[in-house]
């Protein structure tokens, strides 16, 4: 019986052989070895291998494939907005017709993302133009809550104590929107703090 052990199961308590009881019997105990890693049961492992080897694959390709569309996105960017603008004003126009019918056409366009909010917003509200700042306030309330949601606005901090997060912003439409109509004014155009709105200008090509 070397390297096996007798479990005895019952339903108050455990003995083991070293102790007697008189109305152990058969059915009562039940002989284990040393445990043993479960093995799965009706499982094709050469099925689970393959899968396995295809999920790496396909993670590795999902991998290499993001490279390779960050490489694109690069080119196409680069044509778009440098070589094909260049080559357009070398030529003294802006849509040009191609042979097989279709059509180049080359705009000025303005991308913006807020660099620097606390110069962005004051710059705005110095100049008029906060209506365009929109600000959110994010409460985290527990349950049961629902009270105090209706009355938060109003008395937030006084009655019930709760901390909120503000955030200011302005949406990403109406900031480049915005910074276009901006730049087309002399006046605006003479102050606005061009790196803290991360305005990035220039001319973009498109193919109809």
């Amino acid at each position: 019986m070397q390297g096996m052990h007798i479990v005895l199961i019952f339903a108050q308590h455990i003995i083991t052989m070293n102790e007697t009881d008189p109305i152990l019997i058969e059915s009562d105990f039940k002989l284990t070895s040393e445990p043993e890693d479960p093995k799965p049961r009706d499982i094709n492992m050469s099925d689970l291998t393959q899968l396995a080897d295809e999920l790496d694959a396909l993670d590795a390709k999902v991998q290499e494939t993001e490279v390779e569309l960050s490489v694109l996105k690069q080119a196409r960017k680069t044509i778009s907005e440098e070589t094909l603008p260049v080559l357009m004003e070398q030529a003294g126009v802006d849509t040009l017709k191609l042979t097989n019918g279709r059509k180049i056409e080359v705009k000025d366009f303005v991308d913006a993302r807020i660099k620097d909010p606390n110069v962005a917003f004051e710059w705005l509200r110095e100049t008029n133009n906060e209506s365009i700042i929109k600000n959110e306030i994010t409460v985290s309330l527990g349950r049961g809550d629902d009270a105090i949601a209706q009355d938060i606005i109003n008395t937030l901090k006084e009655q019930y104590e709760v901390e909120a997060n503000v955030k200011v912003g302005v949406h990403n439409m109406t900031l480049k929107s915005f910074c276009r109509d901006a730049l087309e004014n002399p006046e605006l155009a003479e102050t606005l703090p061009k790196e803290a709105f991360g305005i990035y200008q220039g001319k973009r090509a498109k193919i109809n």
